[in-house]
């Protein structure tokens, strides 16, 4: 049990790492060349020979459960299932075949130049070795072109080979510990371990991924909940699995994918939810990697510390052991691909072939790389990163007979200087002998451009049709496509424009005071509505999103409006009304308003606003709906809507059919737009049968 100042401590050294992570991710605006993994370690090097006080002395089953278990459990989340179908021959025989291979091969020439090291000591080094970083890869390699098929058998290998390297390293240091080793024994465990996760990861993953389907079914639409759900599932895999005995790892990496699997199916229909996910894990993966790293850059200078002060007279030779290890495993790994290299390397299939003729209008012609060259990159993207810290941290400090492990600085010396190197061989090499990037021309619209296009032609023609009194039904359904537009966007990294935004703000205040002038001027509008009215938009986004100037702007309007009003006939017309009453009042001028701003908005859109345009047009909807009372939603008004969701999904098609006949997007791309298109319908349909 931890005491009380033990846990102050690792939380105190939990909040000065992610600090560090922060503040080298402000270093790396500045210089954005400098891999951030880079700068993560020179930061926590220098973060050692501050006076800060960092101890972190974290139990190995904690660390595996609350770092690596989260880790593995997004990589399975971001892993595409085509692709790794595709190509699951050569990523088994990368995360499998090779991991075995290494840990008994690298592990017998590590005994063999250093005898003193136990056995079983040396194999859990070659496991710690195993785990591959292809998210360190895909930065290194930005801007440039990897061989085909290369970064999905990376990103494979990545994920499986951290699972199987992990029940490798367990294995090791159960033999480490208890100073005994049985071949058989290890192989039952291993395929036990496997097999046990494997299961329990496919139930709890499936369970889950039903339960929240099941609620979203029945009208349940709570995004904080369904995300929560998500962000605990790998704790709560893990720790379940070890509790039956199998590999918790396994079970977070299959619970990965099962979620990776139902984002690709319901990446259509739950544009929102899907955008907290993504934001969610973004955020997890970026705290967790940039946390590991950290902690090498600080681990490094005090490792250095230690050694010297302890075993001077080792150093050189770790140092040795060190690249002699590398060499090892990067010969190994070369030899590993030259050989098997046809079951990596696939061509071409002629249907595949016609398939990209279509799409890109253009011939395709492959040109295989060289078999050396293949598995010279290879054998470069073999980058060890997080979780070969991560595992390697995980070693003993004490053995089965109370006796301490002597060498698990010197093990960490060498992981640490083995992920440092890969990291700067990857960095040197690969750009060197991969070609830069070309942009390709553009031959028509790709899926995603059409989407866009096609969802920005309904929006403006749902604005052409919607009127002053049907604005709020319309402003619904355009609401909708403009959550689709938005996740479209932002997975294009498209960032709103914050000058454009205030600029449009401005226009929408100013649409906004000169609608409530003509209210008052027709005597439309009484004090206490207006008050009321007032209230309510100053507790809205669009009003606290705005400057104090604007604020005061709208402040001094609302003043000019009131002394107009007590010149009218109607100024206490509305007194007597009944709460129901006035909010329907309120909720008229907001519908006139909405409106106003939206027609208004619709002048100002270009190609370059339209997400800017629909998040104001979306917050002056959500006064509207925000106000309602939910006995105004009656059957009728539900009709209507869902009239309009189909009315907008004929206008889909209309647009596809033009673009499809101008010859504007390949058969191929309307085929997937008709298929999007068609499942939007059946999600309407779903609802209305629920």
């Amino acid at each position: 049990m931890l005491k009380r100042g033990e846990t102050m401590q690792i939380f105190e050294t939990i909040l000065i790492f992610l600090a560090v992570v922060i503040a080298s991710s402000l270093v790396h605006i500045l210089l954005p060349k400098i891999p951030l993994a880079f700068i993560q370690i020179i930061l926590g090097m220098l973060l050692y020979i501050t006076p800060v006080p960092v101890e972190f002395h974290f139990d190995s089953e904690l660390f595996m459960v609350a770092l690596i278990a989260p880790l593995l459990f997004v990589e399975g989340v971001k892993v595409s299932r085509v692709h790794l179908r595709r190509y699951i021959k050569p990523v088994l025989m990368m995360a499998l075949g090779l991991v075995v291979t290494t840990v008994i091969v690298v592990g017998l020439f590590v005994h063999w130049i250093w005898p003193e090291l136990p056995l079983a000591a040396a194999f859990a080094l070659a496991a710690i070795l195993c785990p591959t970083d292809a998210v360190a890869v895909q930065a290194i390699t930005n801007g440039k072109v990897l061989p085909k098929g290369s970064m999905t058998i990376l990103e494979g290998e990545s994920l499986l080979n951290d699972a199987a390297g992990i029940i490798s390293f367990k294995i090791a240091v159960a033999a480490l510990i208890t100073g005994g080793f049985s071949m058989v024994n290890a192989v039952e465990q291993f395929l036990i371990s496997s097999i046990g996760g494997f299961i329990v990861g496919l139930i709890i993953g499936v369970a889950l991924v039903r339960f929240r389907v099941s609620l979203s079914r029945r009208g349940i639409e709570n995004i904080n909940m369904f995300t929560f759900i998500q962000l605990v599932t790998p704790f709560i895999t893990y720790l379940v699995a070890e509790m039956f005995h199998a590999s918790g790892i396994i079970a977070a990496v299959v619970a990965g994918l099962v979620h990776g699997f139902e984002r690709d199916r319901i990446a259509q229909a739950r544009t929102r939810l899907q955008m907290s996910y993504n934001h969610t894990w973004n955020i997890l993966g970026y705290a967790l990697n940039g946390f590991v790293f950290s902690i090498l850059g600080f681990l490094v200078p005090e490792l250095v510390g230690r050694i010297i002060e302890n075993e001077p007279h080792n150093f050189i030779f770790l140092i040795v052991v060190t690249v002699l290890i590398a060499l090892a495993i990067y010969l190994f790994r070369f030899l590993w691909v030259f050989v098997l290299y046809p079951y990596f390397y696939l061509p071409i299939s002629p249907f595949q072939k016609i398939l990209t003729n279509y799409e890109d209008n253009t011939k395709v012609t492959e040109k295989p790389p060289k078999r050396g060259m293949y598995a010279f990159i290879m054998t470069l993207c073999g980058v060890h990163g997080t979780i070969s810290l991560a595992i390697a941290l995980t070693l003993p400090y004490m053995l089965a007979d109370h006796h301490s492990f002597v060498f698990r600085d010197d093990l960490l010396f060498i992981a640490s200087g083995m992920v440092i190197m890969s990291l700067i061989i990857a960095q040197v090499l690969l750009p060197i002998v991969t070609p830069n990037a070309v942009q390709p021309k553009q031959h028509g619209m790709n899926f995603k451009q059409a989407r866009v296009y096609i969802l920005e032609k309904v929006i403006e023609h749902l604005n052409k049709l919607s009127s002053e009194e049907s604005s709020y039904l319309y402003g619904n359904v355009i609401k909708e496509y403009h959550d689709k537009l938005a996740f479209l966007k932002t997975v294009e990294n498209e960032d709103e424009n914050t000058k454009e935004l205030e600029r449009l703000q401005k226009i929408a205040f100013d649409v906004e005071n000169n609608t409530l002038n003509s209210l008052v001027s027709n005597g439309d509008i009484t004090t206490n509505i207006l008050d009321n009215y007032m209230r309510y938009a100053e507790r809205t986004q669009v009003y606290k999103q705005s400057s104090l100037i604007q604020r005061i702007k709208v402040e001094v309007k609302t003043f000019v409006l009131k002394s107009r009003i007590k010149t009218k006939v109607r100024t206490n017309a509305a007194s007597s009304l009944s709460v129901i009453e006035n909010l329907r009042e309120i909720s008229n001028v907001m519908r006139t308003v909405h409106y106003r701003v939206v027609s208004r908005l619709g002048k100002e859109t270009t190609e370059a606003n339209k997400l800017e345009v629909g998040m104001i047009c979306d917050s002056y909807l959500m006064r509207i709906e925000n106000l309602t009372p939910s006995n105004f939603f009656n059957p009728k008004s539900e009709t209507s809507i869902t009239k309009i969701k189909l009315g907008a999904l004929r206008e889909q098609r209309r647009v596809l059919n033009e673009l499809s006949e101008d010859e504007e997007i390949s058969e191929v791309t309307a085929l997937k737009l008709r298929e999007a298109i068609n499942y939007d319908e059946m999600i309407i349909v779903d609802s209305l049968t629920d």
